[in-house]
């Protein structure tokens, strides 16, 4: 791409601003996968710029100063919104809502209840902020030839339609969406009204992405059952509205140079020498408090393992990473406590003086995130539902012990990995009971072939081949419709 063609659009930005304590400016950068996989973006097309949300009372600053930021490598527009709009479309549309709906979490006999309160949120909150994404969006492509747009996830879904309000056609704009495509079952849970906007907005993109061939063949389901699209699940297109628009599917990965790198930091090796003392084998997770990853259920089936399997009381600590995660929304706030009672009832029931089965630790550290990588001997990976989950290949690239993975067959990582991990049924007990016995137990010449194979799976879709797809998808899109 040509300097200046690129524009990336994130709710999340790569940095936040804050001032010192001497008043100067200063910034962090951003954390996450999709910073991390965005900023792979922004290194291979130069000089793209990056339009993201102003979070901080300094980066409201950065975003009333005129031009753009650019700090290091990047390029920065940050979009200022009115704050009680972006609470409308965080905090009551966009994760309890969408967030919940993609990732098959409602209670559908009980929730949700949509009335009034959602048509609010979604014509006072959700519309303004992405309106607000497409107005900038619409400026930084002024006086530029040929740019291409690239949109990412959930809270952006209508700025496709509003920005070919603004700019009309010429923008190539592809649409990655991050989180699960469910089957279009689940979406008739919306309103028509939010379902229908949202497909036919993201029908105004030229590409709509996905992790997974799965929910790429949901998404072309989706329209075909809602909007009465025309599909082609076999050449990866959806017509409607006079436009073709192509689905794809790039499934995300990470570094592998940097997690090795932070493998080796002097941060990660002081948190070894407590991981290293639990007692023995030992069984990780790392997720955040999010109900979309199955925390408790995983700490029930480890226990209804210590329950069929005595033998193995005291020969097995459960390490549980577990961050914190959107705690202001009640049903946030209430899974984080059902996390720590279960973990408190498997403790309870088996534990004994001198072992405890759960070590639970409910905060961001990151360096014993790592060193758990490098020293499992059994990795649970059981979401829900997952748009991918990047822990289980960040895991397999670090782990010194040929470590088993137990994968959700419902993870997005579930499509490449499955072959080399031990595949489960997030809901069934059992049957995660009987996967964490049989990764604790496997054989030596067993576990260093799964563990070698998922390496090299990792190894051979790195970030920057998931970036190198979707460059080559789009120059061809370009192409096919000049």
């Amino acid at each position: 791409m040509h300097r200046g063609g690129m524009v990336i659009v994130s709710n999340r930005a790569p940095v936040t601003f804050s001032r010192s304590e001497s008043g100067e400016r200063t910034y962090s950068r951003g954390a996450g996968g999709l910073v991390t996989a965005l900023n792979a973006v922004s290194r291979r097309a130069e000089g793209a710029l990056w339009i993201a949300s102003a979070a901080s009372e300094e980066d409201v600053r950065v975003a009333r100063e005129p031009g753009v930021c650019e700090i290091e490598d990047l390029r920065i527009v940050l979009v200022e919104h009115d704050p009680s709009a972006y609470d409308l479309m965080y905090n009551h549309l966009a994760n309890p809502l969408l967030w919940f709906v993609q990732h098959g979490l409602y209670d559908l006999p009980y929730a949700p209840e949509l009335g009034g309160e959602t048509l609010r949120a979604w014509e006072e909150g959700y519309l303004p902020t992405n309106r607000n994404f497409a107005r900038a969006t619409a400026e930084a492509l002024s006086g530029l030839e040929s740019p291409v747009v690239l949109l990412h996830d959930y809270h952006l879904y209508m700025v496709p339609e509003l920005l070919r309000e603004e700019v009309g056609e010429e923008p190539l704009i592809s649409f990655f969406v991050h989180i699960p495509w469910p089957e279009p079952g689940l979406w008739r849970v919306l309103p028509s009204y939010i379902r229908e906007g949202v497909l036919r907005s993201l029908l105004r993109s030229d590409i709509v992405a996905f992790h997974t061939r799965r929910y790429a063949r949901n998404f072309m389901a989706s329209a075909a059952e809602l909007l009465g699209a025309e599909v082609d699940p076999r050449g990866g297109a959806v017509r409607w509205g006079g436009r073709e628009v192509w689905v794809r599917s790039y499934p995300i990965s990470i570094d592998p140079a940097e997690f090795e790198e932070a493998a080796e930091s002097p941060e990660v090796l002081r948190e070894e020498e407590y991981v290293r003392n639990l007692p023995g084998a030992l069984l990780v997770r790392v997720d955040r408090a999010d109900l979309s990853k199955n925390v408790v259920r995983g700490f029930r089936a480890y226990g209804r393992m210590l329950e069929l399997h005595p033998e193995m009381r005291g020969r097995v600590t459960f390490l549980a990473q577990v961050q914190p995660s959107r705690g202001d929304i009640p049903e946030y706030a209430a899974y984080a406590e059902a996390i720590r009672r279960s973990a408190g009832e498997v403790n309870e029931a088996f534990g004994t003086p001198s072992w405890r089965p759960v070590e639970l630790s409910m905060q961001d550290n990151f360096p014993r995130s790592v060193a758990a990588y490098k020293n499992y001997d059994a990795l649970l990976v059981n979401a829900v539902r997952d748009g991918m989950n990047l822990v289980a290949k960040e895991a397999a690239v670090v782990n010194r012990k040929d470590g088993v993975l137990i994968l959700s067959e419902n993870a997005g990582a579930h499509e490449e990995l499955k072959d080399n991990a031990l595949s489960v049924n997030p809901f069934d007990l059992d049957d995660q009971a009987a996967a964490i016995h049989r990764a604790l137990t496997m054989p030596a010449a067993e576990r260093a072939r799964r563990a070698r194979a998922l390496r090299e799976a990792v190894l051979s879709n790195t970030i920057e081949d998931w970036v190198a797809a979707q460059m080559h998808d789009m120059a061809a899109r370009r192409k096919a419709f000049s």
